[in-house]
């Protein structure tokens, strides 16, 4: 009985080796494998340079440069003509209008009202605009849907982004004093809403009225010219004094010559599209007004 016993216990301890045995060499197969495979693979080690830049880049390119001031003034603000080179995108901000109005040539710093700030921004905007000179009619918007402008479209459309319908408000003037707006001169008897307001003649007559009324005549060596010169104003400029329907209209600009003189923004055949023009005094002014008008203390 106890030999019988023995030899199953013999046998069972020989099975169980042979597991093991097996096991072994089974693991021993895997590694071997498995090393066989990361080495043709060539992934067993990371190269030593693996983060490491193959080009030494020379110590100024990794250092920045100083911003260029090429367009900065003694003041500290930005040179006339110079706002697009240094925003880079041409966008104008609120606090380079106000900086520009108060380095303005008199002895009273200019400070522009909400209206005169935005009146101005738009206008500045429009300079990087593909707008072309011609006249087209919009009976459907009476504004130009296009990109082809006359004069008083630069007006009336930069007086529209400002909260101001030049296309309502001129035509509710008309009709309630047609006495000021003589429609003989268009050889008819009743307004055309969409078309008169975009009339350089009914245009003038509208801020004679409801504008504030400025000198016409400028004077660089005037002290007060921060006062009388704004940006933002509007103007008219007459070039045949029997023919009102070749005045042009413009804007006075934030920016100013060499010599102090603030430039205008405006559209012309001549210049095909709205640009900013050194023509103050060089053009004959017939309307130079403020609107809205300001409010007085």
């Amino acid at each position: 009985m106890k030999n019988r016993v023995r030899r199953k216990k013999n046998t069972f301890n020989t099975k169980y080796s042979y597991f093991i045995y097996a096991g072994i060499i089974i693991a021993i197969l895997q590694f071997w494998l498995l090393k066989n495979f990361y080495q043709e693979q060539k992934i067993i080690k990371l190269p030593d340079k693996l983060f490491q830049s193959s080009i030494e880049y020379p110590e100024d390119e990794l250092i920045p440069e100083p911003p260029d001031d090429s367009f900065i003034d003694d003041a500290g603000t930005p040179a006339a003509g110079a706002a697009d080179e240094e925003t880079g995108n041409g966008e104008i901000c609120e606090e380079e209008v106000q900086d520009s109005a108060e380095n303005s040539n008199g002895p009273e710093e200019q400070v522009l009202s909400e209206t005169q700030k935005q009146i101005v921004l738009t206008l500045l905007e429009l300079l990087d605009e593909d707008i072309e000179y011609g006249y087209e009619v919009f009976p459907d918007s009476g504004y130009p849907t296009n990109n082809i402008w006359i004069s008083t479209d630069v007006i009336s459309m930069v007086l529209k982004e400002a909260g101001f319908d030049l296309m309502e408000l001129i035509h509710e003037d008309m009709s309630e004093h047609r006495e000021d707006y003589p429609l003989d001169i268009k050889g008819r008897d009743e307004a055309i809403k969409y078309i008169d307001f975009r009339d350089v003649f009914f245009q003038e007559q509208f801020f004679k009225r409801n504008a504030f009324e400025l000198p016409v005549e400028y004077d660089n060596e005037d002290p007060n010219n921060n006062i009388l010169w704004q940006p933002g104003d509007i103007l008219f400029f007459q070039f045949d004094p029997d023919n009102p329907y070749k005045d042009l209209g413009g804007f006075v600009s934030s920016r100013e010559n060499e010599q102090g003189v603030h430039l205008v923004i405006m559209i012309s055949a001549e210049s095909g599209t709205v640009k900013e023009v050194d023509v103050l005094q060089e053009y004959n002014i017939v309307g130079h007004y403020r609107y809205p008008r300001p409010e007085v203390d």
